[in-house]
């Protein structure tokens, strides 16, 4: 009998979008909110005699499925994430056991991924829900004091399938990448123009601005969710008022006075890494006010860009090859 304890979560990239693969990457988790959407299409005939709607006057549709999960950042397997948060992706060359992914913002056309959630009901049965045709649509990463790096994604999904079967279908056996160590607050930094600016709160939010609302008359998934508008990136940063250097940046009369490059990193015990890089941060907001005999907070926010060379974002993860 199965219980709280064995549910898990795995993905494996699909071959073609939206036909169900067996995972093969499982990853520890805090959250999941996956749930399939299936809404009602109801008459509106005029049935002599009929004053409430007849239980046999409506159809099933099924639409997808969508929701958060949140992960624990740890120094292997979070390289199959980067392909699907930013596009591009190169592998270094793995040295002392440890490999080089860096990720950059490209194509996210012509990628998804099948996920399956093992969740376990109150008389011990784990029932397997397997989720084809994945896409990230929005992420975060975030990090703040005493606490450790975690990763936020909203998912949107083609179709969701309830129990197990065959082949994709089955139950997962969960196995994880050996030996991974985590990352924490107490080995980051980051550093505003190259200089290093404490700080005790970080997030990196990004929309990559796809259209998940492709359905057509047809039976089966919706079509793959395309790339639509432009991606935003969202960065924020809670520190100390340490001179009026990044509130000048948000008053700057020009627009090359309002930008900045920013780096956060994380550094863990076995040599891994995980590097966030944005070349042109813009600061649009970061108020200073005094409250009362304490160190003044300044909280600032901004959004990422590029000079049209340069990814607006580069992540680079140092892990277990």
């Amino acid at each position: 009998m199965a219980t709280v304890h064995d549910q898990y979560f795995g993905v494996a990239d699909e071959v073609t979008y939206g036909t169900a693969v067996a995972p093969s990457k499982f990853f520890e988790f805090q959250s999941e909110g996956v749930e399939g959407k299936y809404e009602r299409v109801n008459s509106e005939a005029i049935r002599a005699g009929t004053k409430v709607l007849r239980a046999d006057r409506f159809a099933t549709s099924a639409k997808g499925a969508e929701g958060d999960v949140k992960l624990e950042v740890v120094s292997g397997g979070f390289d199959f994430w980067l392909k699907h948060m930013l596009g591009a992706v190169t592998a270094g060359t793995p040295t002392n056991g440890l490999t080089t992914y860096t990720a950059t913002v490209g194509p996210l056309d012509g990628k998804s991924f099948c996920a399956q959630v093992g969740r376990v009901d109150n008389t011990g049965a784990l029932t397997p829900f397997t989720y084809e045709g994945g896409k990230v649509k929005e992420w975060e990463l975030s990090n703040a004091v005493d606490e450790l790096v975690t990763l936020s994604l909203g998912l949107d999904f083609g179709k969701e399938t309830i129990g197990g079967g065959a082949g994709a279908y089955a139950a997962a056996t969960p196995t994880y990448v050996a030996n991974t160590k985590l990352l924490a607050f107490n080995g980051g930094s980051v550093k505003v123009a190259g200089a290093d600016f404490p700080v005790s709160d970080f997030s990196l939010k990004a929309d990559n601005g796809l259209n998940v609302e492709r359905y057509f008359i047809r039976a089966g998934a919706k079509g793959e969710q395309k790339e639509e508008g432009l991606r935003s990136f969202e960065w924020s940063l809670k520190g100390e008022f340490a001179g009026t250097a990044h509130l000048n940046r948000v008053a700057a009369a020009v627009a090359s006075g309002a930008l900045a490059s920013l780096e956060a990193s994380w550094s863990g015990p076995d040599g891994s890494l995980l590097k966030v890089e944005m070349p042109f941060g813009r600061f649009d907001e970061g108020p200073v006010s005094a409250g009362g005999f304490e160190l003044i907070e300044q909280e600032l926010s901004g959004v990422a860009l590029t000079d049209g060379a340069a990814s607006a974002v580069t992540i680079t993860y140092t892990a277990i090859s």
